[in-house]
């Protein structure tokens, strides 16, 4: 089974995919981010500029990733990605009118991934903003960030009705780094429960 959990900067993807991941004892598939990326798409992202090459970029990223986990996907196993065709497409609204023909065109790249589930994660700019001031990640800016969230989590939520088996969960008040919030998004996303390894305790 293949999970995808997408949504806006800083809502909590990451954590998130990584989180669960370790839960179902399955691995996962992030999409990485400064250290990992080519240093120039952060330049362009904070810019505004090169749509295409951006859209692009991230496309053959997740690419990679849904053909890798193509060969150890398997029956009763969960593999978690962080973006699926859809992250694609909402971001498209960051880019002026005259780039969106091109960029429809990059999305199609998203069009074989077929995720068995996506969830997207939404949230008040007011747990985005906190979050992205606790990160204090040097390369971004917070105002830019939270500007950013509230133009694709608005289309993320236009969008996600037109998506197969994709859920709307409304993040705030969970956190992914308790049990309870896992658990939260586990039981709202239906999905399998994880197999819990036991505990024992001698006294």
């Amino acid at each position: 089974m293949r999970v995808a959990i997408v949504g806006g900067p800083g809502v909590g993807k990451s954590t998130l995919v990584r989180q669960l991941a370790d839960l179902y004892h399955n691995g996962s598939y992030g999409e990485g981010e400064k250290g990992v990326w080519d240093p120039r798409v952060l330049e362009d992202i904070a810019k505004g500029v090169n749509a295409v090459g951006v859209t692009e970029y991230f496309g053959r990223l997740y690419d990679a990733n849904y053909r890798d986990a193509a060969r150890h996907d398997a029956a009763g196993k969960v593999i978690f990605f962080e973006g699926a065709r859809i992250t694609l497409e909402a971001h498209i609204a960051e880019y002026p009118a005259e780039h969106h023909a091109a960029l429809r065109q990059v999305v199609a790249i998203g069009d074989s991934w077929h995720p068995d589930k996506v969830i997207v994660l939404t949230s008040s700019t007011d747990t985005i903003e906190k979050h992205i001031r606790l990160r204090n990640r040097p390369h971004e800016s917070a105002e830019n960030m939270v500007r950013r969230f509230r133009l694709i989590d608005a289309e993320f939520r236009r969008l996600a009705p037109h998506y197969p088996n994709t859920i709307v969960i409304d993040r705030d008040s969970k956190e992914f780094h308790e049990r309870s919030g896992l658990v939260d998004i586990i039981k709202m996303a239906g999905l399998p429960m994880f197999t819990e390894i036991p505990y024992a305790h001698y006294d």
